[in-house]
């Protein structure tokens, strides 16, 4: 299938003692994201040939360009103090939740549009270079985007995709329930 959507960018604290979620949010409107896996590569050479190889999943890079990221998502994933009157706080020593981040496509084959969610079930995300640049002729959006390591949970799952959905409002249920265990409430998701 040929994807041209991207929707609804979910993260989820991950407690590495218990393997659960908490905290579901919304991490504002997705832009782009990107999953680069790496691998652990050997090669055995004996009597002038390989005999085996191995590869093995070592992480993933992970990419998340929003138009926003909630100040609920700045304390979560990065780890900064962000004060009543909204000022943010970066400490040197600021560090982030390990998260689960949950993302919907939009995907095509023979003329049919369908839906699929992604989970990648942990990750640890850091933030990336801002940028900034004066208005010129014309109007040009600088975004935020976070950058982040996917790593296996205990199980060995680093990630998760969903059967195929005719909507986006199926393949979101089906993040939320994987994050939470069940259907949610209102007052479990965080806008």
């Amino acid at each position: 299938m040929a994807n041209f959507g991207l929707s609804f960018p979910t993260i989820a604290k991950f407690n590495v003692e218990t393997g659960k979620y908490s905290d579901v949010l919304k991490c504002g409107s997705a832009i782009n994201t990107s999953v680069t896996p790496n691998y652990n590569e050997a090669s055995l050479f004996a009597d002038n040939r390989q005999k085996e190889s191995v590869k093995e999943f070592k992480n993933a890079n992970v990419e998340l360009g929003v138009d926003t990221v909630p100040t609920r998502a700045v304390e979560l994933l990065l780890g900064h103090k962000i004060e009543e009157d909204g000022t943010e706080i970066s400490h040197t020593d600021d560090s982030g939740s390990y998260v689960g981040y949950g993302f919907i496509t939009e995907e095509i084959f023979n003329g049919i549009k369908r839906y699929r969610a992604c989970l990648l079930t942990k990750v640890k995300f850091n933030e990336s270079a801002e940028n900034y640049k004066t208005k010129g002729d014309s109007i040009e959006f600088g975004t935020p985007v976070l950058s982040g390591i996917s790593t296996s949970n205990d199980e060995g799952v680093w990630r998760i995709k969903s059967p195929y959905f005719d909507s986006e409002a199926e393949c979101d249920e089906w993040i939320l329930r994987k994050l939470l265990g069940e259907k949610p409430t209102d007052q479990e998701i965080t806008a």
